[in-house]
């Protein structure tokens, strides 16, 4: 149960991805990181369609997690890259490349390796002391920080990759909070709604949708995207390992043969996202000067 929630998840994920990447992009850099960037594309229906989908997305992620561990789900999540391709390829009406279809089978077969080969646990305690929330929180802000400031520093693909790698984070983050709600809700509505969980969750969830649409304005998804995919997935997993008790089989030979796995799975992602379907700009409608706040 908790797989098959977790893929319908990535595929509501996916395509919210792929239906916000358009509107964003054509935001001019000027609001990239503020909240101004998401007064403008919530103007967009194409952007709202997107948000809904994955709130969607969000909601089963929270049952995946409720009854999985971080190790578990977030990898699955991963395949939403997947969906996002076949989005854009509806719309591009592009026949799937001998190149797409070799990314497809990598991730497939390298997120199955992964599964089977590090048999991650499915316990997960989803509680942490304060001083471990603490040390996370001001670990994850300040490494978001100092991504941004040097995104804003940088321009082309350095900058796509500083903001690809603060919306990974963000992501990261949303999810550890995510399973520590999950945990809460063991306790009914009312025990809750009295914790902190979902208050911080609704101030992180804002972080990482302005951190994703950032992400997207900078209009390079061959440089963003994969970052975002593979950085999620990664951090919240260690994360799950180190302040929840979960567990990855790494023993003797194990060790190596996951990592390849993991390596697989990766370069299948990077090659998805040089796909022509993903990264084809909307030249009809490119970006403009927006001083007065005017749509784009």
């Amino acid at each position: 149960m908790t797989i098959v929630l977790a893929v319908l998840s990535a595929a509501l994920f996916g395509c919210g991805v792929g239906l916000q990447q358009r509107p964003a992009r054509n935001v001019p850099d000027v609001y990239a990181a503020k909240p101004a960037l998401l007064s403008r594309v919530v103007r967009r229906p194409l952007w709202l369609l997107g948000i809904a989908a994955e709130f969607a997305g969000f909601g089963l992620q929270v049952v995946a997690l409720r009854h999985g561990a971080l190790v578990v789900v977030q990898p699955l999540i991963t395949t939403s890259l997947l969906f996002t391709l076949a989005l854009a390829g509806l719309w591009s009406r592009d026949a799937v490349t001998g190149r797409e279809w070799a990314g497809v089978v990598a991730v497939i077969v390298g997120l199955s390796a992964f599964m089977v080969l590090a048999s991650p646990s499915e316990h997960s305690s989803g509680v942490a002391n304060q001083t471990d929330w603490f040390i996370l929180g001001t670990t994850m802000a300040a490494g978001v920080l100092a991504l941004l400031i040097s995104g804003f520093r940088s321009g082309g693909r350095s900058r796509a990759a500083l903001f690809g790698l603060a919306a990974g984070l963000g992501d990261a983050v949303m999810a550890v909070l995510t399973k520590a709600l999950a945990h809460s809700l063991g306790g009914g509505v009312g025990h809750t709604i009295h914790s902190w969980s979902p208050y911080a969750l609704c101030v992180a969830g804002i972080g990482s949708i302005l951190l994703s649409q950032t992400a997207y304005q900078t209009g390079r998804p061959t440089v963003s995207l994969p970052l975002i995919t593979v950085t999620d997935p990664i951090v919240s997993s260690a994360i799950g390992v180190a302040l929840f008790g979960e567990a990855l089989r790494l023993d003797g030979l194990r060790a190596p043969a996951v990592i390849l796995a993991a390596l697989v799975m990766v370069l299948g992602l990077v090659a998805l996202t040089r796909s022509t379907a993903v990264i084809e700009r909307d030249e009809h409608h490119p970006a403009v000067a927006d001083p007065v706040g005017g749509p784009v």
